[in-house]
């Protein structure tokens, strides 16, 4: 099957070696199973392993609803990170946990939904001979809600840059340009600066004007854009000081090799007074994840903060 991208292009596009930027080492995996920072967790505990033919009954509609519908998690007694539980029968698990994300798209996760949710787990004792813990006690959940909350609000930050061309960029040279650099194009229409491994990228380029994502039947259609943008959202990014310096690199070279130049997220010249206050904000913003304990891109972060 011939690829669509050289068939419209009529050759390859490939990163160029004296431009591309470079692919930086995965430094943490995401995290399996519980996350603790933001989720209220509920651990079954007892002396004795339980059988996976017993544990399976959490999967079941009216025990799966009543617990409030929780991420579910096992261990079997050779493992050394948490798998989620599925139907199978055989064998056992020395360690059984439910998760519930402290804020979702459903709302915010109370005290009072959180007893209720442990006093459902602690009917399955019978069930399983182990009883429930609560991580934390179901009576701090409304003060943790509300420490997740105040995170999401002063850490929700966000780096762009805006190259406006001194003409329109024809998609087709962007697309080129994007491949140069070692960009890769996304599902949704963005070229994209990935560290492999990690599932959300470090920074994205989108199209500046009428759309907001690029695709091949627009080169095809010989479309253009007032310009691009570079960005990317902190607290899913797992190399924000790479990131924003590489943001950049990617926004200066659209200024050379196709004309432009440099706008903040204000849409103003960019001057190189406000790029050292970018740094300084970074570095601010960095200060804030830190006191939190919380560090972008990971797990936490990419649950608290949703795409």
């Amino acid at each position: 099957m011939s690829d669509p991208v050289e068939a419209i292009f009529g050759e390859r596009l490939e990163a160029d070696p004296a431009v591309a930027l470079p692919k930086l080492p995965l430094t943490s995996k995401q995290k399996i199973g519980p996350l603790h920072k933001v989720q209220y967790v509920i651990e079954f505990v007892g002396p004795r392993s339980v059988l996976a033919a017993q544990a399976c009954m959490l999967l079941a509609p009216n025990w799966y609803h009543a617990l409030g519908q929780p991420q579910m998690w096992v261990m079997r007694p050779a493992d050394l990170r948490w798998q989620p539980l599925t139907s199978a029968t055989d064998g056992s698990y020395d360690s059984i946990a439910l998760t519930w994300d402290l804020i979702s798209d459903a709302g915010l996760l109370t005290s009072a939904s959180a007893t209720q949710l442990y006093l459902t787990a602690d009917r399955l004792t019978q069930y399983l001979g182990r009883r429930p813990m609560p991580l934390p006690e179901p009576a701090t959940v409304d003060e943790m809600v509300r420490t997740a909350q105040s995170a999401r609000e002063a850490l929700d930050i966000g780096f762009s840059v805006t190259v406006v061309g001194h003409h329109d960029f024809r998609e087709r040279d962007i697309w080129v340009q994007c491949a140069r650099l070692g960009l890769e194009f996304s599902p949704e229409g963005s070229f994209d600066w990935r560290m492999a491994g990690h599932p959300t990228p470090l920074f994205s380029v989108v199209p500046f004007g009428q759309s907001d994502s690029f695709s091949l039947g627009a080169v095809q259609a010989g479309l253009t854009h007032t310009g691009v943008t570079v960005g990317f959202n902190m607290p899913r990014c797992a190399a924000p000081r790479q990131a924003l310096e590489s943001s950049f690199i990617v926004a200066k070279h659209f200024c050379q090799t196709l004309g432009g130049a440099l706008f903040s997220d204000e849409q103003t010249p960019l001057t190189p007074s406000d790029y050292r206050q970018i740094v300084q904000s970074m570095d601010q913003a960095l200060v804030l994840f830190s006191h939190v304990g919380m560090i972008p891109g990971s797990s936490e972060c990419l649950k608290l903060f949703p795409a």
